[in-house]
């Protein structure tokens, strides 16, 4: 794991959970796979505080366990996941998409589930509910978290590494064909068919929760019971909840398509898109490798939208009528809406993959206006739409160059057949302050240069140079610089509440209010507040960054 993510991961197990977790936690990241005896044994923590510290991982789906056979014994071994641990930090991002995708009360009971990693209703009806909450409606928020997704039933392999599954089941196959070895074609189409059955499962698994064969009496009566009383099989103790991250990355980028829709048109072209999302919904299991949503037939579509929303066209107020929209998204050049066939007044689909790229396309353009101007600004937008020039679009001969440090061992020639003019005479700026916004670029990670040899021994007074965008490559540097501005950010907030200790001590006790505070503590106290709330709203913007690079 890269040290950026290793020092982002100590200090959210450091915030979440204080220091001893953190240290069982670090530890299982930075030397992998181990045992309880060797936890204790290669730290300086007693056994007890290791055990406890494995549960509390445990229950947040941060650690898994898995058994190994060693000579007559059976040894436990537990592994850490980094991925789950700095998924902790888009919590704040996860409840405001609850909010906004099923209501305040999710919200609240999302929180909860948030803050002990696994649940069952038991738990969550037996918390204190706000004023004027009835159970009847704890209930139904519950089951509208079920329904939507958002929270999935916790399996029994969901505390197995996937690595662990992976070996056992290839053991267990190896065994059921005789135990002889596997030929390495044999072994490839084992392991195809392994992967197939287990994504198989895990569509099973997202549908919800499915009965199971009762062979207990105590169990069958229970279950008897509950049907009798009405109560749905969803609040049955025995069945554990967990967050559904892979959903809550779907809720937030239909949201986010959907205000691109808005900021391309109008509310009214968002408000469309965000209906096609919303009836696609169910089908999305995550972000990664869906290209386009299942398809919406106008008619269906022109009964989910509110008859308020106003569609207006050409400052001609409500006359807009839904095809026309349906038309204007679909012809336009950015292709967020694609009409796959005529039939039901014509299906309609969100192309999610181009979405995807414009999105993250838009989020590089505004940083690197927030970082070189605009002039950068208009090259690297013009490079993104032209892709590449070819190299009969520009001759430039050899003349007074600028070149940076770690260009110097190249010679003056590499560069002939650059398109600074081009590029300078798209973007309306001088030749020299072209070059040096595509120097900056280009050492920043947001421009990349290709060479296209003339001749087979590549010689660089015979090659073509031409400077290009790729968001692939751009999103790889800038999801590590994500990561490492995100640890800057709570070190610094970690470094400010640490400088005024006996305040934050005296703050944290009940009796005390600001009438027993002193003016230059009430001072202290209000630039604290205002240091760390804007800490904080960086860090959920960063992560809110990392979401759309990583995910869409």
């Amino acid at each position: 794991m890269p040290h950026v993510k290793n020092r982002l991961c100590k200090a959210i197990l450091t915030e979440h959970f204080g220091p001893i977790v953190q240290k069982v936690g670090m530890a299982l990241l930075e030397r992998g796979r181990q045992s309880l005896s060797m936890l204790v044994r290669r730290g300086d923590l007693p056994a007890r505080q290791v055990r406890e510290s494995l549960f509390v991982l445990l229950q947040h789906s941060i650690v898994t366990h898995a058994e190994t056979a060693e000579g007559p014994r059976m040894v436990v071994y537990y592994q850490a996941d980094p991925t789950a641990i700095l998924l902790r930090d888009r919590f704040p991002l996860y409840l405001k998409a609850v909010r906004e995708r099923c209501g305040p009360q999710e919200e609240r009971l999302m929180s909860r589930v948030l803050q002990h990693g696994r649940v069952n209703y038991k738990f969550i009806a037996d918390q204190k509910r706000e004023p004027g909450v009835m159970p009847e409606e704890v209930a139904e928020s519950f089951q509208n978290l079920l329904d939507a997704h958002i929270l999935t039933l916790c399996a029994v392999d969901d505390s197995v590494s996937v690595e662990d599954r992976m070996m056992s089941e290839e053991a267990a196959e190896m065994a059921r064909r005789g135990g002889l070895p596997l030929t390495a074609t044999e072994m490839t189409k084992l392991r195809r068919t392994l992967a197939l059955k287990r994504e198989m499962y895990e569509e099973e698994v997202q549908v919800g929760s499915k009965r199971k064969v009762v062979n207990d009496v105590d169990e069958l009566e229970e279950a008897n019971k509950r049907q009798a009383t009405g109560e749905p099989d969803s609040m049955s103790p025995d069945k554990y909840y967990r967050p559904n991250y892979a959903k809550l990355h779907v809720l937030i980028r239909n949201a986010a398509i959907a205000n691109l829709a808005e900021q391309r048109v109008n509310s009214a072209a968002g408000e469309i898109v965000r209906k096609l999302l919303v009836t696609a919904e169910p089908k999305m299991r995550q972000c990664k490798g869906e290209i386009r949503s299942e398809a919406v037939s106008q008619l269906m579509l022109s009964s989910l939208i509110d008859s308020k929303v106003r569609m207006p066209v050409d400052g001609r107020g409500n006359s807009g009528s839904l095809i026309e929209y349906l038309e204007t998204l679909t012809e336009d050049e950015m292709k967020l809406v694609t009409k796959e066939s005529e039939a039901g007044g014509g299906q309609y689909a969100v192309a999610l993959e181009t979405a995807g790229l414009e999105i993250k396309a838009r989020l590089m353009e505004s940083i690197v206006q927030e970082k070189f101007g605009d002039t950068a600004r208009r090259i690297w937008r013009i490079m993104h739409l032209m892709t590449k020039l070819n190299e009969t679009q520009v001759r430039e001969q050899p003349g007074n160059l600028c070149v940076l440090p770690f260009l110097k061992e190249h010679c003056l020639t590499m560069f002939a057949s650059f398109f600074f003019p081009k590029i300078a005479k798209f973007a309306l700026v001088p030749l020299k302050v072209a070059r040096h916004c595509l120097y900056i670029l280009m050492n920043s990670g947001l421009a990349f240069i290709q060479d296209v040899p003339k001749t087979m021994d590549h010689s660089a007074a015979r090659t073509f140079f031409l400077w290009y965008v790729s968001i692939p490559k751009s999103t790889t540097h800038f999801t590590q610089n994500g990561y490492k501005a995100s640890a800057n950010l709570k070190q610094r907030r970690f470094a400010e509440m640490a400088r005024l200790p006996k305040l934050l001590e005296k703050l944290a006790r009940s009796d005390i209010t600001d009438e027993h505070l002193t003016e230059s503590e009430l001072h202290n106290k209000a630039q604290l507040e205002k240091t760390v709330t804007r800490l904080l709203i960086s860090e959920c913007r960063i992560a809110e960054m990392l979401i759309a690079l990583e995910e869409f």
